[in-house]
């Protein structure tokens, strides 16, 4: 079966390579481990110095948590508590290769931290995930997320998936055909982070592009009670199942020109027919009302929905399988009447878990 690659699957795709250096004393081991990961193939550099956890992998976050329990989204049974304290010695700004024992194997992330953050004071926290065949570093470079995360403050992280890949239903590669356990990772994961950095448990969102795209919607579907908002980028929702816990805000953005995941369907469901599913899902009522319109990129939103969320779909014309902003694309014509860095932040910070 064919599978969509993202922009950046191949070298020269990307307008900036990750930094993987930063100010003194980045980047150093946060539990003793020394040494980096292997050259990032989709951009011929190596990624910073590695952290490595000591977690178990069956631990649930430790961040608090909301909604309902949902066994068959695997989410916990816990409610949202205070946010727990901040660790006594917080990774300093700049890039770090982190290491995460887990039942999948030895899990890597790249992660972000800005500078200027108050060790003390909790900041909000990005999960973004690569497509399939790239790397965490190369998401990190297509994505330009640091620059948002360096001006707002905020921190992310970008996981590596095993064989460049995710597990996200009918998306992509091995991890998808061989039933890895993504959702998992991205628990311990989660937990983890916290031994690392200041974070806010309730400010905690996903994106992704193509593969990352189709595991937030996932995550949207079976980890509502980790994130409060999603943002997937080149993909719709592939999950045959999607039961989320609570009403989940999503905004998405899609190409009318990608030939991966087509805007009208092929391989999977439509733009249209994931946009009106996670409207249902979430009880909106009404039809989607327009937003913000730019050149080739327009939004549509549902505005009146169960909790208080929205539903947002943002629609580049011409735009092929490619991040929104970025001039650079390998798969298709780019399209940056919209950033959707900015679009999402505007849209996620509106957002905490209850």
């Amino acid at each position: 079966m064919l599978v969509p690659l993202a922009c950046g699957d191949q070298a020269g795709d990307e307008a900036t390579t990750a930094e993987t250096t930063a100010a003194t004393g980045s980047g150093t081991a946060a539990t003793g481990s020394s040494g980096g990961p292997p050259a990032d193939p989709t951009t011929g550099t190596t990624g910073p110095a590695s952290a490595s956890a000591d977690d178990d992998d069956d631990t649930s976050a430790a961040a608090a948590t909301a909604g309902p329990d949902d066994s068959s989204g695997g989410e916990t049974s816990e409610t949202t508590g205070t946010p727990a304290a901040c660790p006594e010695s917080p990774l300093p700004a700049g890039d770090h290769m982190l290491e995460i024992p887990h039942s999948t194997g030895l899990r890597t992330a790249l992660l972000h931290v800005p500078p200027g953050l108050d060790p003390n004071t909790p900041a909000p926290l990005i999960f973004n995930f690569h497509g399939f065949t790239m790397t965490g570093a190369g998401e990190q470079a297509f994505s330009r997320m640091d620059m948002l995360s360096d001006a707002e403050g905020v921190i992310v992280v970008y996981p590596d998936g095993l064989a460049n890949s995710w597990n996200a239903g009918a998306c992509c590669g091995d991890s998808a055909t061989q039933g890895v356990d993504d959702v998992g990772f991205v628990r311990a994961l989660h937990a983890h982070l916290a031994t690392l950095v200041c974070y806010d448990p309730r400010r905690v969102y996903s994106t992704g592009m193509s593969n990352g795209g189709f595991l937030t919607n996932r995550l949207a579907c079976e980890a509502a009670d980790l994130f409060a908002a999603f943002g997937p980028v080149s993909s719709v929702n592939g999950m045959e199942t999607c039961e989320p816990s609570r009403p989940v805000p999503v905004i998405a953005f899609n190409g009318t020109d990608d030939l991966l995941v087509a805007y009208d369907g092929l391989l999977y469901i439509s733009v249209a027919e994931s946009f009106a599913a996670w409207g249902a899902r979430n009880g909106c009522v009404g039809e989607p009302e327009p937003g913000k319109v730019n050149g080739d990129g327009h939004c549509a939103t549902f505005m009146d929905c169960a909790g208080g969320v929205q539903v947002t779909q943002c629609t580049l014309e011409g735009m092929g399988h490619c991040w929104p902003g970025n001039p650079a694309c390998v798969y298709g014509t780019p399209g940056t009447d919209l950033d959707a860095n900015a679009e999402m932040w505007a849209f996620f910070s509106q957002y905490s878990l209850p």
